[in-house]
């Protein structure tokens, strides 16, 4: 008897010491950094709030929208390469500092359009990362006239899904996100949970090349917040509807087209980007060296795209492209 109460206490302490062990990692090795105070602009749209970076400039406008999740600073590297152009480059409703939570994919669509007609901005050029190229599709088939060109990012559409595994995380985020359980999961195991989600995930994002540091920060201070997770979990199971109803109109969007595909991207595999370029009925395929990240891997690349669809080059120097970074390009254009 006295050896089983002997061997219940040990197990007892061993359990106690990792109950222990983890609360503390999550206060140390995965406690997330404080959120910093927004740059840029906010203007209310009904009872939305929404954020965006501005540069000015006299060029085709160009609006820039970010993926799941993001930010407006995703697009830090690619606005300065677009001087000449004024660009408007958004926190989508639920994301960044944009107020929300989960927000509908059709009620966003009307919110960026009443964000440009608030800004003035008419017949941009729309490019769109992951799931902004997503977004960007759809605000072209629902607006057609009111778009001069897309560029499509690594984009979200033509076939892709999201698994069961993202879908059972997105489940278990929404979860975490309820009153009291999130307080109790934030002070005992949600930091750690979060931080090692993230980690793999910008890791398999950014792969092959190393996580971009500002990136990565902006990811765990902003987008790990409660709002911002109730959108990411939202669209995560959204996704899959949205893809499948964007894919059925793929080929009425007109509107010339650039899709930008990194050949060794793990998140939104290169047939995914040719098949979208397929079936888009104006558009070109660029097929760059990298990962899903090129807003980060070849900024130049986007810009080059932008340029091509305004028929107008930077003031100064011409972004360039490295040798290895063009690796495939075909125009395809049907009545």
């Amino acid at each position: 008897m006295g050896g089983r109460i002997s061997i219940g206490r040990l197990l007892l302490g061993i359990l106690l010491a990792l109950v222990v062990a983890v609360v503390v990692l999550n206060w140390t090795y995965g406690r997330l950094p404080a959120e910093p105070k927004p740059t840029g602009s906010f203007v209310q749209i009904g009872k939305l709030r929404v954020h965006y970076i501005e540069r000015p400039g006299s060029g085709t406008p160009v609006v820039l929208i970010h993926g799941l999740p993001g930010t407006a600073e995703d697009w830090e590297d690619v606005t300065p390469l677009l001087a000449g152009h004024r660009t408007i480059a958004i926190d989508r409703p639920g994301f960044g500092y944009s107020t929300g939570g989960y927000v509908s994919f059709d009620r966003q669509l009307e919110t960026i359009d009443a964000l440009l007609h608030k800004l003035h901005v008419v017949r941009p050029i729309l490019v769109g990362h992951s799931y902004g190229g997503t977004v960007s599709l759809g605000f072209a088939e629902r607006y057609p006239s009111d778009v001069r060109g897309l560029v499509l990012v690594d984009a979200a559409a033509a076939g892709l899904r999201v698994g069961a595994f993202e879908r059972a995380q997105a489940d278990l985020m929404q979860v975490m996100q309820l009153p009291v359980v999130r307080q109790v999961a934030n002070a005992t195991f949600g930091q750690l949970l979060i931080t090692m989600s993230v980690n793999r995930t910008e890791s398999e994002a950014f792969h092959p090349q190393p996580v971009a540091a500002a990136h990565h920060q902006r990811v765990l201070a902003i987008n790990m917040t409660q709002g911002n997770l109730e959108a990411y979990a939202g669209e995560q199971l959204a996704a899959n509807g949205v893809i499948a109803q964007i894919d059925k109109r793929l080929g009425a969007i007109r509107v010339p087209a650039v899709v930008i595909q990194g050949n060794r991207d793990e998140l939104i595999k290169p047939i995914h980007g040719r098949e979208l370029a397929a079936a888009l009925p104006n558009s070109r395929l660029v097929m760059v060296n990298g990962g899903h990240m090129q807003p980060y891997d070849h900024p130049a690349a986007i810009a080059i795209a932008v340029q091509s669809l305004s028929g107008t080059s930077p003031k100064g120097t011409s972004p360039k492209v490295s040798p290895t970074a063009k690796v495939a390009s075909r125009t395809v254009a049907r009545g």
